[in-house]
């Protein structure tokens, strides 16, 4: 339990170590006999405690200060089978394939709980921490189970089952909205699953399938079906507000600046929708369909082009029904996961390539080659704190420089 307490004192030590060897760099007087052959000593295990960070760390002090960024801490023994990394308020959560699901402070790395959350082969759609009730949910395809955030161990309230069955079988990770969670099912529907009593509130059709997390933008909420129908809802009244049927199929979660609805398509086209009224504001031909979702920053959309690259677009063009390109960073391939000092971080996890790409302009400043590492997870879109889990199953954290 401690020990990643002290990786992270051992990482603040050679912080401050950096920051008096390059103070020392400055000194103009020559110095000479023990005391000069002393500092040759000194440097040299400086150096050495440099490099041996440097093999520690999947991405080390100097790869990680070209970044824009310092060692934060490292949990040594995160695993080797991870298949999602869910930032969330204090937390880090750490599922593995075999349904293991830890819960580490996003402080220091330390491991509070480690719990087996179901079978190997059930299949965990989402985890959702309420600092409100301190419960941790766990979304199953037939039920939602709740466990303490501070133990791990089944809680529910008033002697309710810490398990409640779905009455419609769950597709997607749920999200909250007040007391409910609402999911997208197999049958097309989104339910809103009233969690405190454990039963199913309502449910709206929308389509056949919905594979996609739906998306709450207020008091809206936004439901993707695969087929290409494009649904919003008022969440309270679980009234439809609008809906649009695309040309082809939807694969990837679409996303938003709070006004406007971003949805990337497989009939080739970026859209831009006004969320309150479903105006279509603009649309984007690209040359290749759109599998992987676009991401939203400040004035900018960032859209993945399979064969070409990734493209930027402004956010709200003037009178430009057909969208307006910016730049296209060719060849880069990866998915854009935070922003940092007018430079934007693409992670292709396939390749396992991380390019560092100008904002403004789309040039590859420079790239890194991490065939150790199979994740890299951003808390935010802006400045985000980066988690990095290498082969090892090491998990370290990269925090941004003042």
């Amino acid at each position: 339990m401690l020990a990643p307490l002290f990786r992270f004192v051992a990482v603040i030590s050679i912080a401050m170590l950096l920051m008096v060897l390059a103070s020392g760099c400055k000194t103009t007087e020559q110095k000479s006999g023990p005391s000069r052959q002393t500092e040759v000593t000194s440097a040299q295990k400086d150096a050495e405690v440099l490099e041996a960070l440097e093999q520690e760390y999947a991405i080390g002090p100097r790869a990680a200060r070209s970044l824009g960024y310092r060692l934060g801490w490292q949990t040594p023994d995160a695993g080797e089978n991870t298949i999602l990394i869910s930032p969330q308020h204090d937390s880090i959560f750490v599922l593995s394939s075999n349904k293991n699901l830890q819960r580490l402070t996003s402080s220091t790395g330390t491991r509070i709980w480690s719990i087996s959350a179901g079978t190997p082969a059930a299949e965990i759609l989402g985890i959702n921490y309420l600092k409100t009730n301190d419960r941790v949910y766990i979304t199953h395809q037939g039920e939602i189970t709740s466990v303490s955030a501070a133990t791990g161990s089944l809680t529910s309230d008033e002697g309710r089952s810490p398990i409640q069955s779905l009455q419609w079988m769950a597709n997607t990770s749920p999200v909250l909205y007040q007391d409910n969670f609402i999911y997208g099912s197999e049958g097309g529907d989104l339910v809103w699953q009233a969690f405190n009593i454990g039963y199913s509130y309502k449910a709206f059709n929308i389509g056949k399938i919905i594979d996609i997390k739906p998306l709450l933008i207020g008091d809206v909420l936004i439901g993707i079906a695969r087929d290409g129908e494009v649904a919003a809802l008022i969440a309270p009244e679980v009234k439809l507000r609008w809906k649009h049927t695309l040309l082809d199929k939807i694969v990837a979660a679409p996303a938003t600046n709070g006004s406007v609805l971003y949805v990337s398509c497989m009939d080739q086209y970026l859209r831009a929708f006004d969320i309150d009224s479903g105006r279509l504001l603009w649309r984007a031909l690209t040359e290749t369909p759109l599998a992987l979702s676009p991401v939203v920053i400040e004035e900018s959309v960032y859209q993945q082009i399979p064969g070409i690259g990734l493209a930027s677009y402004e956010a709200l063009p003037v009178n430009r029904y057909d969208g307006r390109r910016l730049w296209v960073a060719e060849n880069v391939s990866g998915e854009v996961i935070t922003k940092r000092n007018g430079r934007l971080l693409v992670w292709d996890e396939d390749q396992r390539i991380l390019d560092i790409v100008s904002e403004s302009t789309g040039v590859v400043e420079s790239s890194m080659k991490l065939d150790d590492v199979q994740m890299i997870v951003s808390d935010m879109l802006e400045n985000g704190r980066l988690y990095v889990l290498d082969d090892r199953g090491h998990l370290d954290c990269l925090i941004p420089l003042n």
